[in-house]
């Protein structure tokens, strides 16, 4: 399951073990800005994608070139 740590067996479910710094890879997380579920690719990721920051934030987002 996760080479940062030792995998728990809770009632069946493995699990993270305390402490772990790569569980927050396995948690879903609300958009700040379109309230979708996502599951964030880095540590502390708030928003499902490049638009949904940009828009929270008020920055301008081009879809043709990625938000560059």
């Amino acid at each position: 399951m996760c080479q940062s740590c030792e995998v728990l067996n809770i009632n069946g479910c493995n699990c993270h073990e305390t402490g772990c710094p790569d569980a927050w890879r396995d948690e879903k997380r609300e958009c700040k800005w379109c309230g979708s579920m996502f599951t964030p690719e880095e540590q502390g990721q708030d928003y499902c994608d490049t638009s949904c920051y940009a828009a929270y934030n008020g920055l301008a987002f081009d879809e043709e070139d990625g938000g560059e």
